[in-house]
């Protein structure tokens, strides 16, 4: 497949890179190495960043003075090192407007907008992913989920007024769903001026865009993944490229994220597998990435999963007892600690066998050995159409409307899909859902990964540097270590 290029025509584009944390690897680089494709372009650049204003931050949210130092120490040594140089604007610490906080509830929350910016369902995520809980007690977190909301609006308001007042052609921001960040999607959106989100590729070797839209939305990452299969339909190998993708997650490479399964020991099975038995595979999700994206995610057969699943295994063992139900608690939780992981390891039935996250049990090796697997929109769901498994999808994902699963649409049909016999279904969808994560995304040109989390930038290590302080900064640091020092002699 002929490797997209970031740069297209020959327009001189002004280029707006919104980036409020520089202490990610690979995404701070990664903003760095699209700016210098475009200044090699001859495009004009600029950064628009945080140095300490936004009234909260995902990735420094107890607001540690070191780390933000640091943030701000990388950003500069990253930003010297582009060519020509570019400027860098920081946020202002006014409030634009206020916003409210103290929601009497998390349906006040979700409902709250300004304008077309869902602010209420931004700051939920943020949240979410902060506690690592897809539900999150809103009065213990309210301090935290009202300053989420603060840097929600105070990003939004001041971003559209800098695209109202400014003309740039194309901003680009990070992923999209975080508070501040969703933020600075909806104000493109609202001024009409392009967004491009930034997140990994198919390896470390690529980044991906997503113009417009979030990487999250159903609807258009299908049509994305479609298009991926199509523009290939003349390679002989389409389908041996889509087809690594699978291999390689049951080989436990990691491409692009840590495996889940590596620490697995392959071939093992529970001690209480009977062959014998008819034997259905669950595979939950860790849905705190989605529960808080919008409405296209909610599951409007299942509140939840653990709602799911204790109705599935008690409704089953009433009409089926021969089946026997395997739940894979995804490994991804082994060190969360939730209410809701904790009533899901809590559930209990006769035909109910649970596998704790950290449990070595070999995850595809127990779906290979299933009857068939149900999934809320884990991969597993479309892995198992690839290895030939007929596989039942429960809830909302990227890949219900590629084809190959049965998707049910009520509690009934469940119980129907998972005690009748099924076959595995044309696995088409499957190898254009592998194929795009197989080769999606643009090469970097100036970042050269070491490892998931580390690379270097035109060969060199981004790392805090002293922030250059003004004479009268100099100054004021200096009187305090001076008077410090003299209140500790005199003690």
């Amino acid at each position: 497949m002929t490797p997209k290029h970031l740069i297209s025509g020959s327009k001189i584009l002004k280029i707006a890179i919104f980036s409020p944390n520089a202490t990610l690897v690979p995404h701070f680089p990664t903003e760095l190495d699209i700016a210098q494709q475009h200044l090699d372009a001859g495009h004009a650049v600029e950064f628009f960043n945080c140095t300490g204003q936004l009234q909260n931050c995902d990735h420094n949210p107890d607001r540690l003075p070191d780390l933000c130092s640091d943030c701000v120490g990388r950003r500069e040594m990253g930003l010297a090192l582009l060519n020509p140089k570019v400027a860098s604007n920081a946020f202002s610490e006014e409030l634009s407007t206020e916003v409210p906080n103290d929601f009497e509830s998390l349906k006040d929350l979700l409902a709250y907008k300004i304008h077309n910016f869902e602010i209420g369902f931004a700051a939920y995520s943020s949240l979410v992913s902060y506690c690592r809980d897809p539900e999150p007690n809103l009065i213990q977190h309210r301090q935290q989920l009202n300053r989420f909301l603060q840097s929600a609006g105070q990003t939004y308001y001041q971003t559209l007024n800098l695209l109202s007042r400014r003309s740039f052609d194309r901003v680009y921001a990070f992923n999209g769903r975080f508070a501040a960040l969703r933020a600075v999607f909806r104000a493109c959106q609202k001024t009409g001026v392009d967004c491009f989100l930034h997140e990994r590729g198919c390896d470390l070797q690529h980044f991906d865009l997503f113009e417009n839209e979030l990487l999250h939305d159903i609807q258009s990452t299908e049509k994305v993944i479609l298009e991926y299969w199509e523009s290939a339909k003349d390679r002989p190998d389409r389908e041996t490229i889509a087809s690594s993708w699978f291999q390689d997650r049951v080989d436990r490479v990691e491409k692009v994220w840590h495996s889940f399964v590596k620490d697995q020991e392959p071939g093992r099975l529970p001690d209480t597998w009977d062959p014998n038995r008819k034997n259905i595979g669950i595979f939950c999700s860790s849905d705190d990435e989605f529960v808080a994206i919008g409405e296209a995610w909610k599951n409007e057969i299942y509140p939840d999963q653990v709602t799911a699943i204790r109705r599935i295994s008690k409704d089953l063992y009433k009409s089926n007892p021969e089946i026997q139900i395997y739940l894979r608690v995804h490994p991804n939780l082994a060190s969360v600690e939730n209410e809701r992981k904790t009533s899901m390891l809590s559930l209990q039935s006769p035909n109910l066998t649970i596998i704790a996250p950290d449990a070595d049990i070999d995850t595809y090796q127990l779906m290979r050995s299933c009857e068939k697997v149900a999934t809320f929109g884990s991969s597993v769901g479309s892995e198992a159409v690839y290895w030939g498994i007929p596989s039942v999808l429960l809830g909302p994902c990227l890949y219900q409307g590629l084809g190959g699963v049965y998707r049910t649409n009520s509690h009934e049909h469940t119980l129907d899909l998972l005690s009748t016999s099924l076959e595995p279904q044309e696995k088409t969808g499957a190898l254009k859902y592998g194929f795009w994560f197989q080769t999606r995304g643009y090469p970097h040109q100036y970042y050269t990964p070491t490892g998931l989390f580390d690379g270097q930038f035109k060969g060199q290590t981004i790392y805090a540097q002293l922030p250059k302080l003004s004479p009268w900064a100099r100054l004021k640091k200096n009187t305090r270590r001076i008077l410090s020092s003299r209140a500790r002699s005199e003690k």
